[in-house]
Parts: structure tokens; sequence; C-alpha cells
């Protein structure tokens, strides 16, 4: 099952990770992470290995990684959902984009200061990571992403507040 899939970025991925994060994938992204600290997380944390380098994909210690082929992340991100079949998917918006913790649900009442007035009118769910205290909801962009029901009548947002 996807949701217990795990993976860990390269460099090279840093928008790749936080798109696959909104999916709701665990993915380990540190743009200071090297390509042994890498494969050692993978192994450790049985992940999979994304990446767009020949070098690292070539390791005998890193087998167990995808070869990303394209450097637009909307095609990245076509060709992860192509290996992953959609019944395998975990559920949008459970994940931090930025930190990849789990979100939580959060009272309406709490996010009224932490989200803009207009987001806070239209909206009545809101997610928040309790690491880094963004805060999220089901606007527009989850719809252009597929990822779930969005409001139609809000224009396009961040989707997301915090620091």
């Amino acid at each position: 099952m996807a949701s217990l899939m795990k993976f860990i970025a390269d460099v090279m991925l840093g928008r790749l990770a936080k798109r696959m994060r909104l999916l709701g994938f665990d993915v380990l992204y540190d743009r200071t992470i090297d390509d042994n600290d890498i494969i050692r997380l993978s192994l450790e944390q049985d992940r999979v290995i994304l990446t767009r380098d020949t070098g690292l994909a070539a390791r005998p210690m890193a087998d167990n990684h995808l070869f990303i082929t394209s450097d637009d992340v909307r095609a990245q991100m076509q060709q992860i959902l192509a290996v992953f079949p959609p019944d395998m998917l975990p559920r949008p918006l459970t994940r931090c984009s930025e930190c990849n913790e789990p979100l939580v649900a959060i009272s309406r009442k709490k996010v009224k200061d932490l989200v803009p007035a207009h987001v806070y009118e239209k909206h009545e769910t809101f997610l928040q990571c309790m690491i880094c205290k963004r805060v999220y909801w089901m606007g527009t962009h989850v719809g252009r992403m597929g990822l779930g029901e969005t409001n139609k009548k809000k224009p396009g947002s961040l989707n997301r507040s915090g620091p």
C-alpha cells in the first residue's frame, strides 16, 4: 500500500517532494543531505530513492530507486502517478508540504487569525502542521492538481498559511 511506502528525494527534486507531500506521500527531502546519507536513510528507513542523478542511481547500495527522467515537475508527477496505480495513492493533504509531518485537523476558530479573511469566510475545514504551524485548506489548487473537492467559488490561492 502506497500510504506505507516512503521516499527520499535528492537535491534536484525539491519541488517534486513538495507536490508528493501534498498528495500524502511520505517524502524526506533536505537539500543539505549528500548521496551517502540518502543511501543510508533509504536503507535504514526502507525508503525509495527518487533521483535525477545518474551517478547516485548507479550506486549498488541505491538499487531501491526510481530515476526521474524529466526536469519538469509536472512530468515528474506524471511519472510518479504512472508508477503507482490510483488505488495505491495515499490521501491528499495529509502531510505538510514543507516539513513532511502529518497534518492534524484544527478548529476553524483557532485559524481565524492565521489565514486570510476571504479563506476563513469560504472554508470550514482546516489542517495544521504541528511542527512548522502552517495551515492548510482544500483550495482551488487542490482541484487543479486532481487532489480532491474544491470550493468552486474561490479564485486561486496558496492554500496554506504559515511562517
